[in-house]
């Protein structure tokens, strides 16, 4: 089961596209044994095509971005300029949470990036500046205002509708604090994410923090009453 499944993954494909200016493709030809094989395009660029394989965009851009360093070693200039690379299974898609910066989101084709900005309905735009040094697709035009809603005094809901939990854990050390992270829920609803803190016992630490733990609780669920 599992084993074959992880085989599989490794091997999506993923499509890389370099489009390298006329004079630059010749210069490769002298300067290297490697000849990409490429077909000139309408706007004397050499299109080249090579396949990526990864279990995720992610991991198949890292591949390609260390490839196109090794393969071309500078000829080429940075590999933004001239490399993308495609989404076939569109994993690239706007949320509350898409991070430009992030491999997986880079290196975009033309249509992913149309697909992306309509997602984004304004949120996002191309980044084309040349101060981009992080080689990202996009930038972000205005940031949210909406701000995150408490539901109880542990349970806050971000404003995609991510309910998170704050859960304490006791410090690394006997006389630190608790420590309070905060954990993702599944769950979009008040009452499924109260189910799902006892289901994965996430409230187990819950009564070290606070000297009369019966009274808290009680506290804790009328509270949570008000709010759904």
């Amino acid at each position: 089961g599992d084993k074959a499944m992880m085989k599989i993954n490794d091997f999506q494909k993923y499509l890389v596209t370099l489009r390298i200016p006329y004079e630059d493709y010749f210069s490769l030809i002298y300067e290297s044994k490697h000849i990409l094989e490429a077909r000139l395009g309408s706007d004397r660029n050499f299109v080249a095509e090579v396949p990526m394989y990864g279990n995720n965009r992610k991991r198949a851009v890292a591949k390609a971005v260390q490839w196109f360093s090794k393969e071309f070693k500078g000829l080429l200039g940075p590999a933004h300029k001239v490399m993308t690379v495609d989404d076939p299974f569109e994993e690239v898609c706007y949320g509350d949470d898409f991070a430009c910066n992030d491999l997986a989101n880079k290196y975009l084709d033309e249509p992913t990036i149309e697909r992306v900005l309509e997602e984004a309905g304004g949120e996002l735009d191309r980044e084309e500046s040349d101060a981009n040094t992080q080689h990202n697709s996009f930038k972000r035009l205005k940031r949210r205002k909406k701000k995150n809603l408490s539901l109880t005094s542990r349970l806050y809901q971000t404003p995609g509708g991510t309910i998170y939990y704050r859960m304490s854990e006791p410090g690394s050390t006997s006389s630190a604090k608790m420590k309070i992270t905060s954990i993702k829920l599944s769950s979009k609803s008040l009452d499924k994410a109260l189910r799902e803190v006892d289901r994965r016992g996430l409230n187990k630490f819950e009564n070290f923090d606070t000297k009369k733990p019966s009274r808290s609780r009680k506290i804790y669920k009328r509270t949570t009453k008000k709010a759904a």
